[in-house]
């Protein structure tokens, strides 16, 4: 039974066990190996879940027929829908028709090719209209048994939209320096050669760009003395890529006229590009021309073309510093045109600057070319004359030859407006052998010779010596002292007695002396003059007239005293002024004086210019009741068309007659002449300077009944007048 059990049940059981069981672990060992697939490929889609979160990128897969199996994207506005409603759906379900057709032919080339493709598009998403930069690649195994392929989408909207920027800057900047109308810019690369040239270059050179593009800079542009050096500079630029230092350069235009340009540079490097140069120029020839006219108004004259004094007293003082270096004399010639004004003043200035134009020609045509003609002022001239002989006398003859020739070519005649003109100069000559000499001194000591010059009778020439220096220093010291003694009242007034044909004394005229506190009384000659050059004469001569009529008004009190005239002394200077007239009236009313008994004495010389303006400034005081008396007469402009016309009250005979009628024919007519006028015109007639018995006696007998002079009393202090009147002398 056992065998028979066995080999009926127990051997087939123990056989299918054995199968059964070495199936079951085939089963169990494929589940095992499906399982650990499985989470295989969960962890691959988990690492790739994880992937597509961390990278940027919108990544698809499409198979064939253009569906979407697969869409992952960190950011779903970058899609055209979500996710989820994409899968299973095709491209033409959701894209526009062309774009998607564009879309199916790339897929189809990809999967043909095996090649990955690239495509940049534009695609409105569910955050906006978006660019993409799409990479397509064949996924190498089928899909639901169809081909498909992975597409990776970068959105690169931002890098667009910056492109987008730097292309509209690049432009606008291109524009601006292609239009830029003040600066010309110019691009070149190693060896010079022009890549840009915009139209301001155009306009500064004169070249097209068509013209200036691919020419060399220097070539095209540089003088040809500055063509090598414009090269190096060049060539070390770009071998160091550092610029040269901005500058001011003179180039060339293309019909070859010199440009001033204000000169820079900037060096662009690029990845990938050639290095290149920019020049950016400024044209500034309206500020070099405006420059140099400055420049020439400040060392030249305008009207003469002429150096004036600032470029003449730098040429001076390299001719002096050369002269004593080798020894050799500078000669300097200081030149005045003379009675200049009074062509200024009948022809006018416009025929007067035509005559200094035609001076400096002549001056300059008649010196060498190293030799220095300069307009200091007005008609004044300067000559200088470097380089003469080493000896004193030598250099003198030189200068004296120079000196004749130009008083010679001065003397010829120029036509001024339409007519001839005869002029001449007058010529000082200072000889210069040490560079120590100031060129103020040097200027000083010509004048001062060309003043000796006029002296002589003008129309010469006159060399400085040490005496004039003397002279014009003493001159100086005693204007400083001058106007030290106004401010120190150190002036008095003198009075000389004036009398009648009886001797009795019926008037006095007031004369100012200088009481200088060194010097002593200084004369009325020698300070008169300088008063008058100075414009001292004016607060001079009110004090003497404020002083002269307080003292008239304190006679006017003494019964005695009071039938006295008084005479003072006007200036020329001083009667001219605008306010002359009001300011003698108001002295009047301040003093107190009696106008009845004033006598202003004015000299012939007053009445050369504007006789009618004389005229009316004597009518205005003569209403007032003030007399006036004509001093000196017969030794100036005498007329007697003027003289009948003038509201005169006296008329006195210059001392130089007086002196000679006893001795001199002619000045015993000129005085019986001047006592006929005066008594013909109802003029009261004075003789100045009787100093004989004998000189009153003759002028008495031909009818002069006032006399003044040594005779009757020298000029004397106020005591002594007045007390020389009480006694009835």
């Amino acid at each position: 039974m056992a065998r028979h059990f066995n080999a009926l049940v127990a051997q087939p059981f123990l056989i299918a066990f054995t199968l059964a069981t070495a199936v079951l672990g085939l089963l169990l060992r494929d589940i095992e190996e499906r399982l650990s697939t499985e989470r295989a490929l969960a962890d691959t889609a988990a690492r790739l879940r994880a992937i597509s979160r961390a990278i940027p990128d919108v990544l698809l897969v499409l198979d064939s027929e253009g569906r979407y199996v697969e869409v992952l994207s960190r950011d779903e506005g970058t899609l055209i829908a979500r996710a989820s409603d994409l899968v299973g759906r095709r491209l033409h379900e959701v894209l526009p028709p062309e774009q998607a057709d564009g879309f199916m032919d790339l897929i189809r080339e990809t999967l043909r090719s095996g090649r990955t493709h690239s495509i940049e598009y534009e695609m409105q998403t569910r955050s906006g209209r978006n660019h993409f930069e799409g990479r397509v690649q064949a996924l190498g195994t089928l899909v639901n048994g169809l081909p498909a392929v992975v597409f990776l989408a970068r959105d690169i909207t931002e890098r667009k939209q910056a492109e987008g920027a730097l292309r509209e800057s690049e432009l606008r900047f291109r524009s601006v320096l292609l239009n830029i109308p003040s600066i010309a810019v110019l691009g070149y690369r190693a060896g010079g050669v022009l890549s840009y040239w915009n139209r301001a270059a155009e306009r500064l050179y004169g070249y097209t760009a068509e013209e200036a593009m691919g020419r060399r800079l220097p070539d095209l542009i540089a003088p040809s003395a500055l063509r090598g050096l414009m090269g190096a500079d060049i060539d070390r630029m770009f071998a160091t890529g550092r610029v040269i230092a901005a500058r001011e350069t003179r180039l060339r235009r293309k019909d070859g006229a010199p440009v001033d340009v204000f000169s820079s540079h900037a060096f662009v490097e690029l990845p990938g590009q050639p290095p290149e140069m920019f020049c950016f120029d400024v044209d500034i020839s309206d500020r070099k021309a405006a420059e140099e006219e400055a420049r020439h108004l400040a060392f030249y004259d305008a009207l003469t073309g002429l150096p004036n004094r600032r470029l003449l007293v730098e040429r001076l003082q390299q001719a002096l510093a050369e002269g004593s270096r080798a020894g050799l004399i500078t000669a300097v010639f200081f030149l005045d045109l003379d009675d200049f004004k009074t062509l200024n003043d009948t022809r006018g200035h416009e025929v007067g600057d035509q005559l200094l134009r035609q001076v400096a020609g002549r001056l300059r045509g008649s010196v060498r070319e190293r030799d220095t003609v300069a307009r200091l002022s007005g008609d004044a001239f300067v000559v200088v004359v470097p380089g003469l002989s080493a000896g004193a006398q030598a250099a003198a003859d030189q200068a004296r030859a120079l000196g004749e020739l130009l008083l010679a070519r001065l003397r010829e005649p120029c036509d001024l407006a339409g007519h001839e003109y005869h002029f001449s100069a007058s010529i000082g000559v200072a000889l210069l052998d040490r560079a120590a000499e100031s060129v103020d001194e040097a200027l000083k000591q010509a004048d001062m010779a060309m003043y000796r010059a006029k002296d002589a009778g003008r129309d010469t020439l006159r060399f400085f010596d040490p005496d004039m220096q003397q002279a014009v220093t003493r001159r100086a010291t005693l204007e400083a002292d001058l106007r030290a003694g106004l401010r120190q009242e150190q002036f008095l007034l003198l009075y000389q007695p004036q009398v009648d044909g009886e001797g009795r004394i019926t008037g006095a005229e007031a004369l100012v002396r200088w009481q200088h506190p060194e010097h002593g009384l200084v004369p009325p000659s020698e300070f008169i003059p300088m008063a008058e050059e100075s414009g001292l004469i004016l607060p001079l001569g009110n004090w003497v007239m404020e002083t002269a009529l307080r003292q008239q008004a304190r006679w006017r009190e003494d019964p005695v005293l009071g039938r006295l005239d008084l005479s003072i002394n006007v200036s020329p200077r001083q009667f001219r002024q605008d306010d002359f007239v009001a300011r003698i009236l108001a002295l009047l009313r301040d003093t107190g004086a009696d106008p009845a008994r004033i006598k202003l004495e004015l000299t012939e010389s007053l009445l050369l210019h504007s006789v009618d303006s004389a005229i009316e400034t004597m009518r205005a005081l003569r209403a007032h009741g003030l007399g006036f008396s004509l001093d000196d007469f017969g030794t100036g402009y005498s007329s007697l068309n003027y003289l009948k016309r003038l509201p005169l009250s006296q008329i006195k005979i210059d001392q130089s007659f007086v002196c000679g009628v006893l001795r001199d024919p002619s000045d015993a007519a000129i005085a019986r002449s001047i006592i006929a006028l005066a008594d013909s015109l109802g003029l009261d007639v004075l003789a100045e300077g009787v100093e004989t018995e004998a000189h009153r006696r003759f002028l008495l007998e031909h009818g002069c009944q006032a006399f003044q002079g040594f005779l009757f009393g020298r000029p004397m202090p106020l005591e002594a007048l007045e007390r020389q009147v009480r006694q009835g002398r």
